[in-house]
């Protein structure tokens, strides 16, 4: 069960955006929609990210851990982040963090007090890696693990 809230940390955290100018974002402003590059098979996952002008962008993350064909965590995650311009990079800080449970059938409540104030304690720093006007990597890692960076594959949404 540890695994899980230590897997949702790190799955959540990739989620942090702080104030930037309104042109720097300019080719990512919009609405987004992610997957993980490297899937893990007893998780499925998804985060919509919406960039803003104004310096901040909500997230949308939705996990679920399975095990033996049963689910044993399913959330979904709600985050609110400004961002900062760092270089070439980006610096994503969380302001606002909501949740919904959708199954927890071991109690493992990954949710408790002490796991939002770490979240909310993380800064993620990423580079988006424009492949054409609606699709992208998000080249992303924590403070914390700078060495260790993920991936997210993206596509922009209500696009005409």
């Amino acid at each position: 069960m540890n695994r899980w809230i230590n897997r949702f940390l790190l799955v959540a955290g990739a989620m942090i955006p702080c104030v930037a100018a309104a042109s720097s974002l300019p080719a990512i402003t919009g609405k987004w929609q992610c997957t993980p590059q490297n899937e893990v098979p007893q998780e499925q996952s998804w985060v919509t990210y919406d960039f803003k002008s104004d310096g901040t962008m909500t997230s949308q993350e939705w996990v679920r851990y399975q095990e033996e064909q049963q689910t044993q965590l399913e959330f979904n995650l709600f985050i609110d982040y400004r961002y900062i311009a760092n270089d070439a990079d980006y610096m994503l800080k969380p302001v606002k963090l909501s949740r919904e449970i959708i199954a927890d059938p071991n109690n493992s409540n990954p949710f408790d007090y002490a796991a939002r104030r770490d979240l909310t304690g993380y800064r993620i720093f990423f580079k988006p890696i424009l492949q054409g006007d609606n699709e992208a990597l998000f080249d992303m890692w924590y403070h914390i693990t700078p060495n260790k960076h993920f991936q997210m594959q993206c596509k922009r949404q209500g696009v005409v």
